[in-house]
């Protein structure tokens, strides 16, 4: 077991458990600066974060707080959006070398992460100030922003927590925010399944370093649920935004020039 998967665990249950922030959003840069692969550090936070979803689904199913309505909805987009994530990673590992892989994940990944940032922000703003309207559900939007997650989550692992609960905020107000919490935990476990089987396909799961990530999470979820009666929670989501948003920064100067 690598004791460094382990730590990068507890950083990552921590802070989930501190700031509701998806762990794919700390996860995989957190990898890949520790020198895994980003094509690896993608598929292996893939089986993490089914891992840990699922508990918390489980939770959620039985305190009832899952929106089928809502879910339906999201699923029906996000479920395709998933697959073709998978044929275009497919499609990058065969028609791209090492160095150009590694190219474009990283810009997704960086990418992902800006828009994780903002959501992050965004999620705050829209939380504190929801709006009470029509319990009409947009079948359309939100058949969307289920392909668009399902999409990203299946490119660079990021986005089922830190995307989905600011748009659903969004487009669905008049929901309940544990019911809203509840349907993006569910709706992570139904882009997760195809995106982790379409990458363990392409050979980019690492079992190993998925099970010391869950190792070092345990732990750190019990200190985060911990810092959450003790600690102000906002300062450290505009601390944590702001740290995705440098990361991202950093993740660029490093990659490799793609051959022409």
């Amino acid at each position: 077991m690598n004791w460094e998967y382990v730590l990068v665990g507890f950083i990552v249950g921590t802070c989930t458990a501190y700031s509701g922030v998806g762990a794919g959003a700390i996860t995989t840069p957190l990898l890949i600066f520790l020198q895994v692969p980003t094509s690896t550090a993608i598929g292996s936070d893939l089986l993490f974060a089914l891992g840990t979803r699922v508990v918390a689904m489980i939770a959620h199913l039985h305190r009832r707080t899952v929106h089928w309505s809502v879910l339906w909805r999201l699923a029906a987009g996000g479920l395709p959006g998933a697959v073709i994530g998978v044929m275009i990673s497919a499609w990058m590992h065969a028609h791209m070398d090492i160095k150009q892989l590694e190219h474009v994940l990283r810009l997704a990944v960086a990418a992902a992460l800006l828009v994780s940032a903002a959501g992050i922000i965004f999620n705050r703003k829209l939380a504190g100030d929801r709006p009470s309207s029509s319990d009409d559900l947009p079948t359309l939007r939100l058949a969307a922003i289920g392909f668009f997650v399902g999409l990203t989550v299946s490119i660079t692992s990021i986005g089922a927590g830190s995307l989905m609960l600011p748009l659903l905020l969004l487009v669905a107000p008049a929901v309940a925010l544990r019911r809203l919490v509840g349907t993006d935990l569910a709706f992570a476990v139904v882009v997760l399944v195809p995106s982790l089987l379409g990458h363990w396909r392409i050979g980019d799961v690492n079992a190993s370093i998925a099970a010391s990530l869950l190792v070092g999470s345990v732990p750190g979820v019990f200190l985060g649920s911990y810092f959450v009666t003790k600690l102000p929670e906002g300062w450290f989501r505009g601390a944590l935004a702001g740290l995705l948003v440098v990361v991202a920064l950093a993740l660029l100067p490093i990659i490799p020039h793609a051959k022409g």
